[in-house]
């Protein structure tokens, strides 16, 4: 279970990195370049915990940048991105590790 979010932290990475190389040449999307940047260091600091098993209790295992972008970014939840699909799951497997 950790390997699997492992593997789908490092994919939203890899996807936030490429959506803020997007913007930065003018290509519009669902996520601001400000956006972005909060929802990669809190998956840095995610993937550091489960690595290293220095999780907090389930009950305060969640992502803020998934909560923000479910009531105050307002992405499109009808059709949702390949980013906000993996933050879903991601926020999912982190609670119940």
């Amino acid at each position: 279970m950790k390997s699997e979010l492992i593997k789908k932290i490092d994919k939203a990475y890899d996807i936030c990195l490429a959506e803020i190389n997007k913007r930065k040449n003018g290509i519009d999307g669902e996520s601001s370049i400000q956006q972005l940047e909060v929802i990669i260091p809190e998956l840095i600091n995610i993937k550091k915990k489960v690595i290293e098993d220095d999780l907090p209790l389930a009950e305060n295992r969640y992502l803020e940048s998934f909560a923000m972008a479910f009531t105050v970014w307002g992405w499109n939840m009808n059709e949702p991105t390949e980013l906000f699909v993996l933050l879903t799951e991601i926020n999912n497997d982190y609670r119940s590790i």
